[in-house]
């Protein structure tokens, strides 16, 4: 079942190389207005970054606000570039959130309450998200069950699991040095979480963009019964593509537990409207109508500096969730609209 909710997805019927992946757009032939489409989106994140540092200077352009920017949103960072996967294949997790809050309870528990080493508890702790995507995917491509009933279905599942384990308490004690230091720690000035985000940003580029598996992931999503036709494993590529979110979802739940120093019950469904947000309004930049890794990394960062330049000029509270809906919802009218201009 393919989802309808995104942009398009690249046309595989005709002049389309092999793998299912072309531009949307001929570059040789782009307008203006399709180039500047392009680099819309980095364009605003520095005029934002203008307008703030002049309206701020003594707190907005510091390299510690650019730290903490950046710490801020590697969570959300490697949530939304898992996000990315079964977006491509045309499906839709809305577990990913839940399955984060997953990740960290089972870190900061299994290390808090059963006394596990930090490594052993980390690792199980992945592998466990990593199950819940096989089973979103299984679920998904082999019984036939849509994406939203399973996703949403399973994010509630996780919600009371979650509960049962922790009864509604916050792990907070005995949580070990080294986990806080994944989180809190830094390597030549620079944030743990901020090169960890960097470092599956480059995995995933690279892995859509220069191997076969990238592009089979962009055909099926183009076309399930081409890509199914051209001998790609359609099925096998689906199940892949919700564990990998999975996984990733279980690697953002360690450094986000990390980072706070425990184990909260309500962490986690609160960052699936701004992943969301995220990819869609990546899906508008480099390649327009096409959901991309960069795209999705400049995304997660220009919402962080709008919401934290506009705190920082008094702002009330409610303005962040206002900033991101309205962002997401002009997003994937932007994604439309480029669908319709590419066809």
């Amino acid at each position: 079942m393919t989802s309808t909710l995104g942009p398009s997805r690249p046309n595989t019927q005709k002049n389309q190389p092999a793998g299912g992946r072309r531009p949307l757009y001929n570059r040789s032939k782009e307008s203006l207005p399709v180039f500047f489409s392009r680099i819309a989106l980095p364009l605003l994140l520095v005029l934002l970054i203008g307008i703030f540092s002049a309206a701020r200077p003594e707190t907005f352009a510091t390299v510690d606000n650019l730290k903490t920017v950046l710490n801020l949103q590697s969570v959300l960072t490697i949530v939304a570039v898992g996000l990315l996967l079964p977006l491509i294949v045309g499906e839709l997790d809305l577990s990913v959130a839940a399955n984060l809050g997953l990740g960290l309870i089972l870190a900061t528990g299994l290390t808090s309450q059963q006394g596990l080493p930090a490594v052993p508890a980390i690792i199980i702790s992945i592998l466990a998200c990593t199950g819940v995507g096989v089973i979103n995917g299984l679920l998904v491509s082999k019984v036939g069950i849509n994406s939203f009933i399973v996703t949403i279905g399973m994010s509630t599942i996780l919600a009371g699991l979650i509960g049962a384990y922790t009864l509604g308490n916050v792990f907070y004690e005995n949580i070990p040095a080294e986990l806080t230091g994944l989180g809190q720690g830094n390597i030549v000035g620079v944030p743990i979480p901020v090169i960890v985000a960097a470092a599956v940003s480059l995995i995933m580029w690279y892995l859509l963009s220069q191997t076969p598996a990238g592009r089979f992931l962009y055909a099926i999503g183009g076309s399930r019964d081409a890509a199914r036709l051209s001998g790609i494993a359609v099925p096998r590529l689906t199940i892949g593509a919700f564990a990998g979110a999975g996984a990733l979802a279980g690697i953002a739940g360690v450094v986000q537990a990390g980072i706070l120093g425990s184990g909260s019950p309500t962490v986690g469904p609160p960052m699936l409207l701004p992943a969301y947000a995220a990819v869609f309004l990546g899906a508008t930049a480099f390649s327009p109508g096409l959901f991309n890794v960069w795209g999705t990394v400049v995304a997660v960062i220009t919402l962080q500096v709008g919401t934290t330049g506009l705190a920082l000029l008094g702002a009330p509270f409610w303005i962040e969730p206002l900033f991101t809906g309205t962002a997401l919802i002009a997003a994937v009218a932007a994604t439309r609209f480029l669908r319709g201009r590419a066809n």
